[in-house]
């Protein structure tokens, strides 16, 4: 081999080094980059709260799953009639429901989305919906509210609920969002009458001088049962149901609620704290868990938790100042089955 051709496999190597090299720079950014939307994922959503009970002896990052029931401006098939009553779209049930636990299934029509691959254990088995639950049906409740069932989503008086008794279907997204939905986590794929409302309020905070910051929004289905099975593995099943909801009973998967700030019990101490505890409902917005109420909702309080339920249920549940959950409200449990 003469020099110049010595030169020119020289050459060649050269080359085939930098790419070698640039495909490991690719892979590593890419790895990166997953490894840190992972973390944002567990870190910048609702963090589980900070307490002085046994429940949470060491600090805890990670989005706090406590979720319950729902309402507002879903969007039902064409067979379903809507009325408007202040500023909320609540949902008539079809004339064809009857006042029974019996019918037919409808199929679910909602798309799933790109979502955090499952975590596989017993617990997710936990989530699991019977057939009854996503039979639509009529019901009414302990205090005469009619409640019905469609496609596997529950409405009580026109207003979407979910919590510990009534789930919602796996593939289930929100049904106006403001953004679409095109990822498993995201603080503005959320309602868009709730998005609406949530811009007045920031602005009128802003104006105080009061810092408001969306921390944690829409939840996929598969995203709470990463969280959630995290949480059991760290504290336990019981103790886990204090604080997080498991996949399906969440709320945050309906698009129509938001956790606030620092998600820890500090936050109902702070300027920002007192001022959504008594403004919140001016707004649309009610305190989803409300302090002493666990006996109603199934989880502990959470002054950062906010529901959109429009203006008119938002000022009842307010109740001058002594909050009232959506279950003590509408007359409905919020109790697991197992």
């Amino acid at each position: 081999m003469n020099r110049r051709q010595r030169e020119e496999l020289m050459r060649k190597r050269k080359i085939a080094t930098a790419v070698i090299l640039m495909v490991i720079i690719i892979a590593a950014a890419g790895i990166i980059w997953g490894i840190v939307a992972l973390v944002r994922h567990s870190r910048g959503g609702s963090d589980k709260p900070q307490h002085n009970s046994q429940v949470t002896q060491t600090a805890q990052s990670g989005q706090n799953e406590t979720q319950a029931a729902g309402s507002v401006t879903q969007t039902m098939t064409a067979d379903t009639v809507a009325h408007t009553t202040d500023d909320v779209t609540r949902v008539t049930p079809p004339a064809d429901m009857t006042e029974s636990s019996e019918g037919t299934a409808v199929p679910q029509e909602t798309a799933s989305v790109a979502d955090v691959p499952p975590v596989t254990s017993a617990v997710t088995a936990s989530a699991a919906h019977s057939e009854d639950e996503n039979t639509d049906r009529t019901f009414t409740t302990s205090k005469g509210f009619t409640g019905y069932v469609k496609d596997g989503v529950t409405y009580i008086d026109g207003y979407l609920l979910v919590n510990k008794t009534y789930s919602l279907p796996s593939t289930y997204v929100p049904q106006n969002p403001d953004v679409p939905v095109t990822a498993s986590w995201s603080t503005t794929s959320l309602d868009k009458d709730l998005m609406d409302a949530w811009r007045t309020m920031k602005q009128d905070a802003d104006a105080l001088g009061l810092n408001l910051v969306l921390s944690s929004g829409y939840r996929s289905y598969s995203t709470q049962v990463t969280l959630y099975n995290r949480y059991v593995a760290q504290d336990g099943k019981a103790a886990a149901d204090t604080y997080s909801a498991r996949a399906g009973y969440s709320e945050h998967q309906s698009g129509l609620c938001f956790d606030l700030n620092s998600i820890e019990d500090s936050f109902q101490y702070t300027d920002e704290g007192k001022w959504v505890n008594d403004n919140a409902y001016k707004y649309g917005f009610t305190i989803r868990f409300p302090k002493g109420k666990e006996s109603y909702t199934g989880y502990q309080y959470e002054s950062w938790h906010l529901r959109y339920v429009g203006k008119d249920l938002a000022q009842k549940l307010y109740n001058n100042g002594d909050w009232l959950s959506l279950e003590e409200y509408f007359g409905v449990t919020s109790e697991y089955k197992d």
